[in-house]
């Protein structure tokens, strides 16, 4: 699989007209795409192109194909505390002006964390003697095939509203690529409106005539194999596999059998695109594109992602014609997950920054304002406070939160543009538009909010043309329509596969009981979940009126082991006859008590605390829920916001904090949110974590969580 993939990428570096050298580099400990890119003079963007998985992390021995325009490599200095230029050039014995000509953008100073080259590496002296050629698989996979194309002049192209590279690129004949090797911040930003870049102008190829066959086929297609068909393939399946159109694949097999029998063998292009048939069995389809249809029109019809699309048919960034065979998702399938990384260890991105370019954030949050200075803190808080509607209360303790997160991130030496809107109320497009068709969000690195679903579902769609990440800050509903939507919440549903799977990793010697409340059908689903998880469980039998007899309780404990019960009910009554009833047992039996959705019944004042506590009740939870913070949960979001409010934060300016945080340090140790959302681990601050999970038609979702347990004496702790 890793030849075909290598043997792709040649195609790929073949088909943008240049050649490029390469290096092979030993990943050490500690490094990162971004040191690795800084000593070679070269991009991160331009290593993952060549190394496509390294964009789910490096490890220590892994070796990696670096593109190089010249034989330097550099030594790089992370910048510490109290370090200057000066003192730089003294530590490396070198001179300012050679740090500056090597870092031009330290001319406007350096920050905590910055990366810099400070010198030149030497080369070992090689000995005039013969030598014997090495063989390095990874960068003889990826050998250049053609000559470097000659620059002759550039020109200047102001960038117009909507406009993207890829229509620059298209425009004036060139790749994408192209326009960024000269235009070295588009590596990690977008292209603006009003932008002015560098266009280069190549002199014609000198191209030596070859007996090359003017047809476009074999242009494309440098190897063929045989291919023996088999039972249920198609002439679409075999020209979608190899990237081409069934009338290639007509041409490249002139004596074919139309009547394709098994056995038949044909010749096909070596490259392989899609590897395994059993997926385009069972999720997707083979579509043929029609005259005049374009990617546009194939997005707007399937509702599907330009990122989906592009990742299921990568060949398709050549561009589109008439009669290629690509595959689709069937409708109303469940789509796979294109990014999922289990919770692992914790990873802390303040000590990985290394993009200290301006952020631009945009927060939308409904305060319903006419008009309203939202830079003036004082005055926003005064006239906020006075209002009595809960959104307007959430928004300002969320605003609270981000405020601080925003200048915590600067204190890291984080550079920060914060633009607050007033999206007014709940399910406002109009408004919404407007705001957005006013105002420059095509300049912004993320978005968060708005607080409602249709809102940020609304934002989402206007934006997903500039590829902005709008954040989702408290809804956990999923969005399957939009790339750039990113859901921080976790789905009721993995809440739920938290706890069982909890459960299940040590339910061997347990006696597991179900007491499920009937009549609802969510009720009735997580039952049968259950079920299916353990099918040896005993099932509570349950009186009508949602009740339980002590008697009919009887007969499913168990007095010779522990006795582990589920408690799944959004009813006071049921949850307050059953609790008491459990307590009870408590004395006689070991009982422990486990629901996967902890509502607000529990928490009415029918339901005695003191019972969920000796029952040591755990539930899954979306955040650590510490009502209260001793000086041991004093962190310094918390100690600042009591020091500046008087009060405790509420969970909503936690979450604000952490949200808001946590996209900051993102962005200030990768190209973007999308690159960041690929970090292999979990990010955690005061009371949430985040683990990103990707769908390959859709958007983002964060699936990390807690498993929360009622310790003695009313205690809550975090278990996993």
């Amino acid at each position: 699989m890793k030849k075909i993939l290598l043997f792709f990428f040649v195609l790929f570096i073949t088909s943008i007209g240049f050649a490029q050298q390469y290096k092979s580099h030993k990943v050490v400990q500690g490094e990162n795409v971004y040191r690795i890119a800084k000593r070679y003079n070269t991009t991160p963007e331009a290593i993952y192109k060549i190394n496509p998985t390294s964009k789910e992390g490096i490890k220590e021995g892994q070796i990696l194909a670096i593109p190089v325009t010249n034989d330097n490599e550099y030594q790089i200095h992370v910048v510490a505390e109290g370090d200057t230029v000066f003192n730089l050039s003294q530590k490396y014995n070198t001179t300012q002006e050679a740090i500056y000509n090597l870092n031009p953008d330290a001319i406007n100073g350096i920050n905590l964390g910055q990366i810099l080259r400070v010198a030149i590496l030497e080369k070992p002296k090689e000995e005039n003697t013969p030598t014997e050629n090495v063989s390095d698989p990874v960068l003889d996979s990826i050998k250049p095939l053609e000559e470097i194309r000659q620059i002759v002049r550039f020109k200047t192209h102001k960038v117009r509203r909507k406009e993207t590279l890829y229509g620059i690129a298209k425009k004036y004949d060139i790749t994408i690529d192209d326009i960024k090797k000269h235009n070295k911040r588009l590596y990690s930003e977008q292209v603006r409106k009003r932008d002015r870049i560098r266009i280069p102008v190549y002199a014609e190829k000198a191209v030596v005539e070859t007996e090359v066959p003017k047809d476009t086929l074999s242009s494309r297609v440098s190897t063929t194999t045989k291919y023996v068909v088999q039972p249920k393939d198609t002439r679409y399946r075999i020209a979608r596999r190899h990237g081409i159109t069934v009338g290639e694949l007509d041409q490249l097999n002139p004596e074919m059998d139309p009547n394709f029998p098994i056995g038949m063998e044909i010749v096909v292009p070596t490259t392989i695109f899609v590897p395994l048939k059993e997926i385009i069995d069972s999720d997707f389809e083979l579509y043929e594109v029609q005259p005049k249809e374009t990617v546009y029109s194939i997005l707007k019809r399937t509702e599907i992602s330009s990122d989906s699309l592009f990742n299921m048919n990568p060949y398709l960034r050549d561009g589109l014609k008439a009669g290629m065979v690509i595959t689709l998702p069937k409708r109303g399938e469940v789509d796979s997950l294109a990014i999922d990384f289990p919770e692992k260890k914790i990873v802390p991105l303040e000590n990985m920054l290394s993009n200290f370019k301006m952020k631009k954030l945009a927060v939308m949050l409904p305060f319903g304002l006419d008009t309203l200075n939202l830079n003036e803190r004082q005055q926003t808080e005064d006239f906020l406070k006075s209002r009595k509607a809960r959104g307007t209360r959430v928004a300002l303790d969320f605003y609270k939160g981000v405020q601080i997160a925003v200048d915590s991130a600067k204190s890291r030496g984080l550079s920060i543009d914060l633009t607050v809107f007033d999206t007014e109320k709940n399910n406002n497009k109009s408004h919404i538009k407007q705001l957005i068709d006013q105002n420059n969000f095509d300049e912004m690195d993320v978005v968060i909010g708005p607080l409602y679903q249709a809102n940020v579902e609304t934002v989402a769609a206007e934006l997903k043309k500039y590829d902005t990440p709008v954040i989702s800050p408290i809804s956990n509903r999923e969005s399957k329509l939009y790339s750039n939507f990113f859901q921080t919440i976790p789905t009721d549903i993995m809440l739920q596969d938290k706890l069982i799977n909890y459960v299940a990793k040590d339910s061997t010697d347990k006696n597991i009981v179900i007491i499920v409340q009937q009549g609802k059908k969510k009720h009735e689903e997580i039952k049968n979940k259950l079920i299916a998880k353990f099918p040896e469980a005993k099932i509570a039998r349950i009186e009508e009126g949602n009740y339980v007899y002590e008697v009919h309780l009887n007969k499913v404990l168990a007095k010779n082991k522990p006795n582990w019960v589920f408690l799944e009910s959004d009813d006071v009554a049921m949850i307050s006859n059953v609790t008491p009833l459990l307590n009870a047992k408590a004395e006689s039996h070991q009982i422990t008590l486990f629901t996967t959705d902890k509502n607000n019944a529990f928490d009415d004042d029918n339901i005695k605390n003191e019972y969920l506590s000796k029952l040591h009740l755990h539930y899954p939870s979306i955040d650590k829920e510490f009502d209260n913070y001793d000086e041991t949960r004093m962190t310094p979001f918390v100690a600042r916001y009591k020091k500046q409010y008087g009060t405790i934060p509420s969970k909503y300016a936690v979450r604000g904090f952490d949200i808001t945080y946590d996209i900051l340090m993102r962005l200030g140790s990768a190209d973007d949110l999308y690159h960041a959302a690929t970090f292999e681990g979990t990010t955690e601050y005061v009371e949430n974590k985040f683990n990103y999970a990707k769908k390959l038609l859709g958007g983002y979702y964060n699936k990390a969580s807690y498993i929360i347990k009622f310790d003695d004496e009313l205690k809550l702790t975090v278990i996993e």
